[in-house]
């Protein structure tokens, strides 16, 4: 049985490293666990790790040392990265035109598309959009039931 790919965005990955301010942080967790111990696989575009690491240098009672640490983390985690390419890039600009959403959050629901597997996000205003693929609100994720 092949293992199950999830895309997740920026929303769900910033709880790996820091529960200030987060809600589902245990979700989150439960992802990040499942794709470690090779239950799941985790494809992220490669502007993951930019939205991660500004969230991270945004909340400031986080030390440089510390999020230096989940920058070396979030590499070691081996994440199936897709870089950007023009055919990602057209399909997540007509994704953010009709959908009414940015770009960059596009390409999370572009790369969901292309590797026919669901997006989870904790970002509301992507729960319940049609984006092309199937969201997954991080609340409703369960490893069972998913496969």
């Amino acid at each position: 049985m092949a293992r199950q790919t999830l895309v997740l965005d920026a929303s769900v990955g910033v709880k790996w490293f820091s529960d200030i301010g987060e809600a589902y942080v245990p979700q989150a967790r439960a992802i990040l666990t499942a794709h470690a111990s090779g239950n799941i696989s985790v494809a992220v575009p490669d502007i993951f790790f930019h939205e991660i690491s500004n969230a991270l240098v945004n909340k400031r009672m986080l030390s440089m040392s510390l999020i230096e640490d989940s920058i070396t983390s979030l590499f070691d985690l081996r994440l199936s990265v897709l870089p950007v390419s023009k055919e990602r890039l057209r399909a997540a600009v007509q994704i953010a035109r009709q959908a009414g959403i940015t770009e960059y959050d596009a390409c999370y629901a572009a790369v969901a598309i292309e590797n026919r597997c669901p997006l989870v996000t904790a970002n509301p205003r992507h729960q319940g959009q049609t984006l092309g693929c199937q969201v997954i609100p991080i609340e409703e994720w369960r490893a069972e039931g998913r496969g």
